[in-house]
C-alpha cells in the first residue's frame, strides 16, 4: 500500500467518525489522577450522570492565543467522548459525544 493511499484511508476513517459525534461545549467536572507526567481524566459528570473513563484514546494540544488547550478523546462503556481542559481558565468542557 503506498503512502498516500494509507493517509488517503486514515483521513477519510477519522472524516467519517468526526462526522457521527454530536459536537457539544458543555461545562463538566472531572475527576483526574496523574501518573508520572501525565494528567489523565478518570471520571466526569454530565448531565447528572457519572461516567467512569475506561481507556483514553488519544491526547492532543492546541492553541488559541495565549490559552492552551488538552483534549482528550476518552471511551466509556461503548461511548465516545471528547474532553477539552482550559489550562488558563482550569475548566473542563464536554466537546464531543457519540453515544450508542
Amino acid at each position: 500500500m503506498s503512502f498516500e493511499l494509507f493517509y488517503y484511508i486514515a483521513f477519510r476513517v477519522l472524516f467519517v467518525y468526526i462526522e457521527t459525534m454530536l459536537n457539544l461545549l458543555e461545562p463538566v467536572n472531572v475527576w483526574v489522577y496523574f501518573k508520572q507526567n501525565q494528567v489523565l481524566p478518570h471520571i466526569f459528570f454530565w448531565r447528572k450522570r457519572r461516567l467512569k473513563v475506561e481507556k483514553v484514546n488519544l491526547v492532543h494540544t492546541s492553541r488559541n492565543g495565549a490559552c492552551i488547550f488538552y483534549h482528550f478523546s476518552v471511551s466509556s462503556g461503548s461511548n465516545f467522548y471528547r474532553l477539552r481542559f482550559d489550562t488558563t481558565k482550569l475548566n473542563w468542557f464536554l466537546e464531543a459525544v457519540e453515544e450508542e
